[in-house]
């Protein structure tokens, strides 16, 4: 279990704390002590209710989707984001990287606990069978989860040609000793089918908080993961499945209308709202918020965008509305500023993505006609009536780019998006070339960079733990 190091983690539970402590060399030398050692269900499932325990740590990610906007001065003071942002492909990420690293770690910690909570959960006390195999069925949702997250960001693309690749680490056990290889993309693949399909018999159809995985949560995992190996038959399925438990959609018209006046209030900014449309979203199959580092000093969950990625936006798009505003600093560098204190769901799973993944099959069947009023469905809830149009289109390759377009829109700062581009990158059918333009100067990523592959930092390669491992992108 010697994956992580320099961590200190603190997890305070209800009725149970555990401290986990790292030596710069290793990550946990031994299972974590504190007040008590974990007997109990409850003991187990306050790891569920810990939300410190599922942070998503993808900050890199939309730099280089552009998603997220950094000043001149930042771009200066920090190597690895320069180089992601400005699509600087001769740049070795590897050697500058002494930042990104907490992508890597925050994922084994998590790791760590969902393994404890899958070996140990049918041996609890106090609980009923049931209960026990809820809660080790509810492990491995969150352990699929997150080794789709890891997955999709330090390794290549599944695909036919690609599935043999080494790609991350397959830890499965929370013991010491455990083996940790370097799993081909193929067996972490094969791991999360295997942890959904296990496990979605036994979870609830409604879940204790918003952090438990319900049955909707695991069939919208197993729809996330299918799509990403191109299975889209199945994909569809699994995406129908999950809306026949759960196919709300947030009113985002009713949020605007509730709260125009200080929504539209040039002069006001960040400021708390009554209603938090994202914690207690509709759509909410399972909730993940990503790392405070994100969000922190921020007074809100609106991260910054820049003024190219908020025209991407049709007019009259709630999603753009409510959530940032245009501004201009003293020295006239300008961006889109967020408007709202909320933390938004960035790494869960919601109704709508479910939409989306079952508009690109439908069109991909070649019902694209149908496919589009899937998504219409969604939008009509997303924009000021006087302002929407149904989407519509000639062909089959036309609709599929306007859904994965919206589909951005929708999941603007997440990692969703930057998983469906890779993956139309590597199939090839419908690839993404991204461009930005900064004081004049236009930068280009193409769909075959090896930028859309996040390298492991040096402290990761030179930490291996059990096991070493093996550099997955070149530079």
């Amino acid at each position: 279990m010697k994956l992580i190091h320099n961590i200190l983690s603190k997890v305070a539970l209800a009725g149970l704390v555990l401290t986990a402590t790292s030596s710069c060399n290793d990550f946990l030398n031994e299972i974590p002590k504190g007040q008590k050692t974990p007997t109990s269900w409850e003991d187990y499932n306050a790891f569920l209710r810990n939300n410190n325990t599922s942070n998503y740590e993808t900050e890199q990610l939309l730099f280089l989707l552009g998603d997220y906007f950094r000043s001149p001065t930042v771009l200066n003071n920090n190597e690895l984001t320069r180089a992601n942002y400005l699509y600087l492909e001769d740049v070795n990420r590897t050697l500058i990287n002494s930042t990104d690293n907490m992508a890597y770690y925050s994922a084994y910690e998590m790791m760590f606990y969902y393994n404890l909570i899958i070996e140990d959960g049918m041996n609890t006390t106090d609980a009923t069978e049931q209960q026990r195999q809820m809660l080790v069925a509810q492990g491995k949702v969150l352990r699929a989860m997150t080794y789709h997250y890891i997955v999709n960001y330090h390794a290549d693309q599944y695909w036919t040609d690609t599935r043999d690749k080494l790609s991350v680490p397959l830890l499965t056990s929370a013991s010491v000793e455990a083996p940790s290889p370097q799993g081909t993309l193929q067996q972490v693949y094969d791991l999360m089918l295997s942890d959904l399909t296990s496990a979605i018999p036994y979870l609830p159809e409604y879940g204790e908080t918003i952090l438990h995985p319900t049955k909707a949560a695991g069939y919208g995992m197993l729809a996330r993961v299918l799509l990403s190996m191109g299975r889209y038959d199945e994909a569809l399925t699994a995406a129908e499945n999950a809306l026949a438990i759960n196919d709300a959609l947030y009113d985002w018209v009713k949020f605007y209308n509730d709260n125009k006046t200080r929504i539209e209030n040039t002069a006001e900014w960040n400021s708390a709202t009554t209603v938090n449309p994202e914690m207690n979203n509709p759509e909410n199959y399972i909730y993940h918020q990503a790392s405070s580092s994100y969000w922190q000093g921020q007074s809100g969950g609106a991260l910054t965008i820049p003024v190219e990625r908020a025209e991407r936006f049709e007019p009259g798009d709630i999603r753009l509305l409510a959530h940032w505003r245009y501004y201009i600093t003293g020295a006239g560098v300008e961006y889109y500023r967020g408007i709202y204190g909320n933390v938004p769901n960035f790494g869960g799973i919601r109704s709508a993505e479910m939409y989306y993944i079952k508009a690109e099959c439908q069109a991909r069947a070649g019902q694209w006609q149908d496919a589009l009023e899937t998504v219409n469905k969604v939008r009509r809830t997303r924009f000021l009536p006087e302002y929407y149009t149904d989407l519509t289109a000639s062909d089959q390759t036309e609709a599929i780019n306007k859904i994965i377009d919206d589909k951005a829109n929708e999941f603007v700062q997440t990692q969703v998006i930057f998983c469906d581009y890779r993956r139309l990158n590597k199939e090839g059918l419908y690839p993404r070339t991204l461009t930005k333009t900064i004081d004049g100067v236009t930068y280009t990523l193409r769909p075959n960079s090896h930028l859309w592959i996040m390298p492991y930092p040096i402290q990761v390669l030179d930490n291996p733990g059990n096991n070493p491992i093996v550099q997955t992108v070149d530079m």
